[in-house]
């Protein structure tokens, strides 16, 4: 009986929601919104009291959406296909919001995130911030990583000789001033990364940060893996002796 009670919930929900897009005048017809939010927020009580966790989720992440829309009413959040969905998520400046697109959409993937956190280093003032917004609430996953990093490579190397400031790349590309705020952009990334190994990786497949791969190199020289806790340096015929 739960189940339906939920059901007939979020489906008033997206009647609600359906008057809002068909109004000329939305600015003035937030109520549509506010019901469609409460609808879903009942939803997800319903839910929750079943254990449906997945069903619950998925309630919240609509009233998210749709409180972001009451909020934020100069972009259109809701109803949007998959394509446009993408690149709403893409082009957010702020964490929260991005993420309130990415679970309403079903867009928390490791792959969805790369492009977002790609066009977040082309604007070397706000990555800083996104990045640790970002780790505070999900991981900075390998595969996400090693896709920015060959994103970076794929950059630097169409860009060629970064003497000429008035080439460009197409389509998107950048000046090639830029270059140089990536760089700075990209190391923001490799600092987040806490496994020496993957940070390694990382700076070898974008190219062009030596003095990271060899004070990876540096550190892990002299701790084995298995070394556990000890820090050790390696002596004479390569064996390895505690430091004191």
């Amino acid at each position: 009986m739960k189940h339906e009670t939920a059901s007939l919930l979020e489906s008033r929900s997206l009647q609600y929601m359906q008057q809002w897009l068909s109004c000329r005048d939305k600015d003035h017809r937030t109520e549509y919104l506010l019901d469609a939010m409460r609808h879903y927020i009942e939803a997800a009580e319903v839910l929750s009291g079943i254990d449906a966790g997945q069903k619950t989720h998925n309630a919240c992440a609509q009233a998210s959406l749709l409180s972001l829309q009451i909020r934020i009413p100069d972009i259109n959040w809701i109803a949007l296909p998959e394509t446009k969905a993408r690149r709403v998520l893409v082009e957010q400046s702020r964490f929260q919001e991005a993420l309130i697109v990415a679970e309403a959409y079903k867009l928390n993937q490791p792959t969805e995130w790369a492009p977002v956190l790609w066009n977040q280093m082309l604007k070397p003032d706000l990555i800083e911030q996104f990045v640790a917004e970002f780790v505070a609430v999900l991981p900075l996953q390998s595969t996400m990583l090693l896709e920015l990093a060959r994103y970076y490579r794929n950059e630097v190397a169409a860009r060629g000789d970064q003497s000429h400031f008035s080439v460009w790349l197409s389509p998107g590309g950048l000046p090639a001033e830029w270059i140089k705020h990536l760089g700075r952009s990209f190391r923001t990334l490799l600092k987040r990364t806490r496994d020496l190994r993957l940070r390694m990786q990382l700076a070898t497949t974008a190219t062009g940060f030596l003095d990271v791969t060899n004070a990876c190199m540096k550190v892990m020289d002299k701790v084995p893996e298995n070394a556990g806790p000890l820090i050790l340096r390696r002596g004479h015929g390569g064996a390895y002796l505690p430091l004191m």
